[in-house]
């Protein structure tokens, strides 16, 4: 009874904060709605809509590519980091510090640094170094080509220090027993880390890979200050389509079906890499 009464407060208000404006969402995806007069209900047609959208199809399209690069990305680098911090050396705590910098930067001032350091024309600081020694510099963001090649460096800058956080927070919890085990059995390094140490960093990566792809599926702050899903539609992603149908064209209840189907498919991912590798990575 006392544990019930424990729990209660904070079930309530996950209940209000979370569930409740979920089933709202998923009410609105059914309805016409302009904000300024009630909504109207209108069935599948929303839904309908969405999936005959070639920009939405666009959209997904180009969000699965941004997830991709930014988590394959980070984790390589994240690793890597990771493994050289695991060296302790003199500088081993200041680099630690040195690394999360990016990380705990507001979004929007990082992405309006970035925004600065690569302008097109030679107001652009990375356009005007590479003058200095004979180089073109490019539009970059500006540039329909480049615009999600850049947004995917801009993300692993900005999440690689997390990562290798988390992985050296790993390394550092795996017995030291069993790595010596390794070396005594003849492994080399290289055979060490592939064979022993990265399995068993297993669930750690299986946790940022779930984590990176929620959070990158829905990314919006720094498109918005980058992008703004331009030029053009060269990079419009899924949150920032959503952002210019539920905000920019007034357009509430197919703003909502694009956050339910958008939803669904990161709930459905998500469930399967559970379903496949388990909670803690090692399957079920």
């Amino acid at each position: 009874m006392y544990i019930i009464l424990y729990l209660l407060p904070p079930i309530i208000l996950y209940s209000i904060f979370y569930y409740l404006p979920l089933a709202l969402d998923i009410y609105f995806s059914f309805t016409r709605w302009d904000y300024a007069r009630p909504p109207v209900w209108i069935g599948l047609e929303n839904y309908v809509k969405l999936f005959n959208d070639p920009l939405f199809i666009k959209s997904i399209y180009l969000t699965a590519y941004y997830v991709v690069g930014v988590l394959g990305g980070s984790v390589v680098t994240g690793t890597i980091l990771a493994i050289a911090l695991n060296r302790e050396t003199k500088l081993s705590t200041f680099t630690r510090v040195i690394m999360l910098i990016p990380y705990m930067l507001p979004e929007a001032a990082a992405a309006s640094a970035w925004f600065i350091m690569f302008a097109p024309g030679p107001t652009g600081y990375v356009n005007y170094l590479l003058s200095l020694i004979g180089l073109s510099g490019g539009s970059w963001f500006l540039d329909p080509n480049l615009g999600v090649p850049m947004l995917i460096i801009y993300s692993i800058w900005k999440n690689t220090g997390f990562f290798a956080l988390v992985l050296y927070a790993g390394l550092k919890a795996i017995p030291k027993d069993a790595i010596e085990a390794a070396y005594i059995d003849g492994a080399s390094e290289f055979q060490a880390y592939r064979k022993v140490i990265i399995p068993l960093l297993r669930p750690m990566i299986m946790f940022l890979i779930i984590t990176t792809i929620m959070s990158a599926w829905f990314v919006f702050g720094s498109v918005y200050v980058l992008t703004k899903g331009g030029p053009g539609t060269a990079t419009m992603l899924t949150g920032m389509y959503m952002y210019l149908i539920s905000f920019g064209q007034y357009n509430g209840g197919y703003g909502a079906a694009l956050a339910v189907v958008n939803t669904a498919v990161i709930l459905g991912f998500v469930y399967l890499q559970i379903k496949r590798f388990g909670v803690g990575g090692y399957g079920m």
